[in-house]
């Protein structure tokens, strides 16, 4: 489940918090510029997170659920934030 709290208007560039579980994590192929991509939550609501520079970060791997915070755009038709703030959220256990 993705959980979208819009803060301001909800113009195509507006400033989001989500909560969701990763569904994929994948870095960028070697040669290339450091790019780290996940996809936050499942079907059509999902959200794909980008981080630039990054090739990796500690927690951030599949079933892991995440709150985030940024801009959201839309990018060849879909929904991405680039380079968000994350928050690891604790799981029970």
């Amino acid at each position: 489940m993705t959980t979208v709290t819009r803060g301001g208007g909800a113009g195509r560039r507006s400033r989001v918090r989500v909560t969701g579980s990763l569904q994929r994590v994948t870095p960028s192929r070697p040669g290339m510029p450091p790019v780290l991509q996940a996809e936050l939550g499942s079907g059509p609501g999902r959200i794909r997170l980008v981080w630039l520079g990054r090739s990796s970060i500690p927690g951030i791997e599949p079933g892991r659920l995440l709150a985030v915070e940024g801009t959201l755009s839309l990018q060849r038709g879909r929904r991405t934030i680039y380079n968000p703030r994350y928050h690891l959220v604790p799981t029970a256990g």
